[in-house]
């Protein structure tokens, strides 16, 4: 008896150690290829474009700098969870961990595509055939191949194969709550395998760490739904709406009250500013829709023929069908409401599926000739596909060593650092910005982060949509600025406020006049950056700084009036 049970102790053991082990291995095999494929993805340095507004909170909460007597620092937080873990790093770990956060990120993305790969061969796909898949993966999503678009075509072309229409996208540039689709993107294969309420689990994950998710998490919500009640399991499929709903109740209540509307009046007009003004980009069809955004469409369509008969397809069916009726509901109505719902978003989840399902479906064409070779051919290829992949990720890892990709104008430089080394606790800054002409570019959008930086014209005095980076390259205050923006509606109307009064201010040459410093004064502004062709009459404003292409002027007496948190 006692030999019995000690045979049953060392057997428990044993499988215990075993299931460790396996499960080490599995880590140790999702980290290596987390970091090939970022590697061959590359990632921006800290902090760029969007991070500048979805860091703000975080760090100033972290204490980074006198970012707490930023105006908009104080403003409404539309991402809570985000800014937590942004200031949780920056206090009690380092910076350099968003950078890991991101790569943790690419990794859930590749091994959702590549379990999806799986599901969609049955798991009876061979090693070479799943190293072809890899490959061509990788390389639709490789950053030497958009900076070689960039260069020699002007348009990043690979960048459509991974994002949504109207320049929203999961992927991009860093860590940034748009990733948080890639909880979305997850659900997928893990509910296809028959975990259906982990799935939904990640869908909720997606949209708690950034709301805008909303519409497009419930559109697959419904489409999970839609497959257990066609299976005839309609407790399932009430179950998962339920656990859904109670999931994302915190999030929803947050926003309702966070940015419930101060009057009728001023939420239309906020609604317009953002849908017309800020982003008509992403909120306005008429704006985004072009010929690329058509051939998207088109790639979506074709997947989901791809995979007539598998439950894959109702799930890409129901979620594209509800995306499209809702966006001819916006165009129908002109609803600025229904544009800043975005209901077109989920096209961040539709492409790269639909990516990976046609990509699927070409490797699997060629197994019967891979099936023919012999077995030092199929080593062979395998070593090629590895080889392949080596040098995409040895091509990414240049691409960020030598700075070909994510560049900023290198003529903020020195500015930014005499700055960062000379600011005082009572600095605000006013910088010359504005808003690009509304209804100037051109249709659709396009990635830009491979391209040469914006270098603004030396004859102009005001910089369009310059300075993203000023608050965290610097620590310092500023009044306002034309990217970053506040999303509860009279805080939105009073970025924009500020916004033109700014552009007004330097179209005039002659300060004394109309008694500007007092104003500056007044508005707690201590310091004004110009370019250099602008000349300013101003008695009140003394010259600390001069570059060539950049002035800083402080204005004499400034600082007595400034308040905590409403400069």
């Amino acid at each position: 008896m006692a030999d019995t049970a000690g045979e049953a102790q060392r057997s428990t053991i044993a499988f215990r150690s075993e299931v460790i082990v396996r499960a080490l291995r599995g880590l140790l095999w999702f980290l290596f290829w987390a970091f090939i494929f970022a590697l061959a993805y590359t990632q921006a340095p800290l902090y760029y474009s969007n991070q500048n507004q979805y860091f703000l909170h975080g760090l100033t909460q972290a204490g980074y700098g006198n970012l707490d007597r930023d105006w908009l620092a104080n403003t409404t937080d539309p991402t809570p969870l985000f800014t937590w873990i942004v200031a949780f790093t920056y206090r009690y770990l380092h910076p350099y961990l968003f950078h890991f956060y991101y790569v943790l990120i690419l990794g859930v993305y590749f091994r959702s595509m590549l379990s999806l790969f799986d599901v969609l061969t049955n798991d009876q796909a061979s090693r070479p055939v799943r190293m072809c898949f890899i490959v061509l993966f990788v390389a639709a999503h490789a950053a030497v191949f958009r900076w070689l678009s960039m260069r020699w075509l002007g348009v990043d072309y690979p960048w459509y194969l991974q994002a949504g229409v109207a320049n929203q996208y999961t992927l991009g540039f860093g860590l940034q709550p748009s990733v948080a689709g890639v909880f979305l993107i997850a659900s997928v294969p893990v509910f296809l395998r028959g975990r259906r309420y982990a799935g939904a689990a990640l869908v909720c994950l997606g949209t708690i760490l950034h709301a805008t998710y909303l519409p497009a998490a419930a559109f697959l919500i419904i489409a999970y739904m839609y497959i257990c009640y066609r299976e005839r399991n309609l407790q399932t499929a009430l179950l998962l709406g339920t656990l859904a709903l109670l999931l994302v109740s915190p999030v929803v209540i947050y926003t309702a009250v966070q940015f419930a509307p101060s009057s009728a009046e001023a939420q239309a007009e906020a609604q317009r500013l953002l849908a017309h003004v800020r982003i008509p980009g992403h909120a306005d069809p008429r704006k985004w829709f072009d010929l690329i955004a058509g051939l998207q469409i088109a790639w979506i369509i074709v997947a989901v023929g791809l995979v007539r008969g598998h439950r894959l397809m109702p799930i890409l069916a129901v979620v594209f069908v509800l995306s499209v009726l809702l966006t001819l509901v916006q165009v129908a109505t002109t609803s600025d409401i229904l544009a800043l719902l975005f209901p077109w978003r989920s096209s961040v989840i539709l492409v790269p599926l639909a990516t990976t399902v046609i990509l699927t479906r070409i490797v699997q064409s060629l197994v019967p000739m891979l099936d023919r070779r012999t077995n030092l051919q199929k080593v062979a290829i395998q070593i090629g596909c590895g080889a392949v992949i080596v040098t995409l990720a040895t091509g990414g890892a240049i691409i960020m060593y030598r700075g070909l990709g994510y560049q900023s104008n290198p003529e903020e430089v020195n500015l930014l650092q005499y700055i960062k080394d000379n600011n005082q606790r009572e600095d605000v800054y006013l910088l010359p910005v504005k808003l690009p002409a509304l209804g100037s570019g051109s249709r659709g959008a396009a990635s830009l982060n491979f391209a040469p930086p914006v270098r603004p014209s030396k004859d102009e005095n005001i910089i369009p949509i310059d300075f993203q980076s000023f608050r965290l390259s610097t620590g310092a205050p500023i009044y306002v600025d034309a990217k970053a923006i506040p999303y509860k509606d009279g805080e939105l109307l009073e970025w924009h406020a500020r916004l033109k009064w700014c552009g007004e201010l330097y179209g005039k040459e002659d300060w004394n006049q109309d008694k500007i410093a007092d104003e500056l004064r007044i508005r707690g502004i201590t310091h004004i950056i110009t370019t250099a062709k602008q000349n300013i009459r101003c008695d009140d404003l003394i010259k600390e700084y001069d570059d060539g292409r950049y002035r800083v002027w402080r204005v004499r007496g400034s600082g007595e009036q400034t308040v905590r948190g409403r400069v």
